[in-house]
C-alpha cells in the first residue's frame, strides 16, 4: 500500500480519540456534502422564481414534477449504492488486514459491475419512465415535466454508477479528498449553469435537469485518470485476470441487501409520493420544499456516518471488535449532537426558508407545517442513519435492508394509509406518520444491533 494509504490506516486502526479522527476524514465529505445542498437548495429556488401563467403556479407544478421523479430516480441509484457499499466495506476489510493484492482485485470488479449497470439503467429508464409516471397517477403538466426532467436525467446513470464505484474505492482507503474535489467541481459547474439555462434561457425544468447532466458527464475524465493513473490509492489494472466472476458474485452477495433495502425503500417512496399527490400539488410541492430544507441539517450527519462506516469495515478487518464499538457510539454522539444543533437553528426560522422556494401562500403554509414534524424528530433520525451506517460498514447489509424496509413499509405507509381513511386530518397526517415512523424504527435498530457479531466478510474467499 502506498505511504498515504498506511497513514490514514493507522489513524482508522489506532488514532486516539476516535471522535477526532472521524471528523478529521468527515471534513472532505461534509464540504462536497454542503455544495451538494446547496445545489439542490438553488435548484428549488430557481424553479420557484419561474412566474404564474394565466394564473396557474407553474413554479409549484414543476416542484411537483421533482418530488415525483425523485424516488422513480433513486430506485435505479440504490443498486449502485448497494454495489459501493459492498466494495467499500469489502475493499476496506482487506485493507485492514494489510492484503492490498484482494484490495485491488475487489476495486476493479466493482467498477466493471458498476459501469455495466449504469449503462443497462439509463436504457431502461429512459424508455420506462413514462409508463412509471403514469402509474403514479401523474397527470396533465406534472407528467410532462416529470417525464421531461427524468428522461434526460437518466443519460446520467453509467458515469454516475462509475463514481459510486471510485468513491467506494477511495473511502474504503480513507481517502474522503479526491471523490470530495471531483463533486465539488461537478456541483459548481451545476450551480452556475442551473440559474443560467433555467431562468436565463427560460428552459425551465428542462434547464434543471441539462445542468445536472452536464455536470456529471465532465466527472468522468477525472475518474478515469485518478483509477488507472493516481499516484497514491489504489491504482486498477485493467487486465482479463483481474476480471474476476466468483469475485462479483461475492461483491453482489453483499450488495444486494443493501441495494434491495434501498430500492424498496424508494418503491415506497414512489407510493407515498402518489398518495401525498393526492392532495394536490400544493402538498406535493410541500414535500419537496421540507426535504430540501431537511438535507441542509442531514449532511453533516451523513458525513459522519460514510467515515464511521470506513472505520468499522478497516477494524473489522482488523480483529478489533472493542474499537469497532467505541467507533459506533462516537459516530452515534457526533451525528446527535449535529441534529439536535441544527433542528434549533431550522424550526425558528422555516417559514422564512421555505419562502426562498415559493411564492404561493397554499404551498408555503402546508411546507412550513411539515417542516416542523420533520425536523421535531430528526434527532432520531441520527440514531437511524448511524446505526444503517453501522450494518453498511461491517458487511451486515441483511440489517441495513430490514432497517430500510421496516422503517417505511411496516411503519410509515401503512400509518399514513391508515390516517388517510380513518381521519380527517388531511396532509397533517402525513406529517404525523413520518415523526411516529422515525420514533419506532429506533428499538428495530437496538434490536438489530444486539445481534451483531461483526465477523469479517472475507473469510474463505478462495483468493489469493
Amino acid at each position: 500500500m502506498t505511504q498515504k494509504i498506511e497513514k490514514k490506516t493507522q489513524l482508522i486502526l489506532y488514532g486516539q480519540p476516535i471522535w477526532k479522527g472521524l471528523l478529521k476524514l468527515a471534513i472532505p465529505v461534509f464540504l462536497v456534502n454542503v455544495l451538494k445542498t446547496l445545489h439542490d437548495l438553488v435548484d428549488g429556488i430557481f424553479l420557484g422564481q419561474i412566474p404564474d401563467v394565466d394564473g396557474v403556479s407553474v413554479s409549484t407544478s414543476m416542484q411537483s414534477a421533482i418530488a415525483l421523479t425523485w424516488p422513480v430516480y433513486f430506485i435505479f441509484l440504490s443498486l449502485g449504492m448497494g454495489l459501493s457499499v459492498a466494495g467499500s466495506s469489502l475493499i476496506g476489510q482487506y485493507i485492514g488486514r494489510h492484503d492490498p493484492a484482494n484490495a485491488r482485485k475487489y476495486a476493479m470488479n466493482t467498477v466493471v459491475l458498476s459501469l455495466l449497470f449504469g449503462l443497462f439503467f439509463n436504457v431502461f429508464l429512459y424508455v420506462m419512465t413514462p409508463s412509471i409516471l403514469r402509474w403514479m397517477n401523474a397527470s396533465g403538466h406534472e407528467l410532462e415535466y416529470a417525464t421531461t426532467y427524468l428522461r434526460i436525467r437518466s443519460f446520467e446513470m453509467p458515469v454516475l454508477f462509475l463514481s459510486f464505484a471510485f468513491q467506494a474505492v477511495r473511502q474504503a482507503t480513507g481517502d474522503t479528498l479526491k471523490p470530495v474535489l471531483i463533486n465539488s467541481y461537478s456541483i459548481l459547474i451545476n450551480i452556475v449553469l442551473t440559474p443560467i439555462l433555467i431562468l436565463g434561457y427560460q428552459m425551465g425544468i428542462r434547464g434543471a435537469a441539462i445542468s445536472t447532466l452536464i455536470s456529471h458527464l465532465i466527472m468522468f475524465p477525472f475518474i478515469i485518470v485518478l483509477f488507472f493513473r493516481a499516484a497514491d490509492g489504489i491504482l486498477l489494472q485493467f487486465k482479463k485476470d483481474q476480471v474476476d466472476l466468483p469475485i462479483m458474485r461475492h461483491i453482489t452477495k453483499i450488495a444486494i441487501p443493501a441495494s434491495m433495502g434501498q430500492a424498496i425503500q424508494a418503491l415506497g417512496f414512489v407510493i407515498l409520493n402518489s398518495l401525498i399527490y393526492s392532495f394536490g400539488n400544493s402538498t406535493s410541492a410541500a414535500f419537496y420544499i421540507g426535504n430540501r430544507i431537511n438535507s441542509l441539517i442531514m449532511f453533516p450527519v451523513s458525513s459522519v456516518s460514510t467515515i464511521m462506516a470506513i472505520y468499522i469495515a478497516q477494524n473489522v478487518g482488523a480483529g478489533n471488535i472493542v474499537r469497532v464499538r467505541k467507533s459506533f457510539r462516537s459516530g452515534m454522539f457526533l451525528a446527535i449532537a449535529m441534529m439536535t444543533i441544527g433542528v434549533l437553528f431550522i424550526i425558528p426560522f422555516r417559514f422564512f426558508l421555505v419562502g426562498l422556494f415559493n411564492h404561493n401562500p397554499e404551498t408555503i403554509i402546508l411546507a412550513a407545517e411539515y417542516t416542523l414534524y420533520l425536523h421535531i424528530g430528526l434527532p432520531l433520525m441520527a440514531v437511524f442513519q448511524t446505526f444503517l451506517s453501522t450494518f453498511q460498514g461491517s458487511g451486515d447489509t441483511k440489517y441495513a435492508f430490514a432497517l430500510a424496509v421496516i422503517r417505511l413499509w411496516v411503519f410509515r405507509l401503512p400509518l399514513v394509509i391508515l390516517s388517510m381513511n380513518l381521519t380527517d386530518l388531511g396532509p397533517a397526517g402525513i406529517w404525523y406518520a413520518i415523526l411516529a415512523s422515525n420514533v419506532l424504527i429506533i428499538f428495530v435498530g437496538i434490536f438489530f444491533y444486539k445481534r451483531l457479531r461483526f465477523m469479517p466478510k472475507i473469510e474463505n474467499t478462495g483468493l489469493t
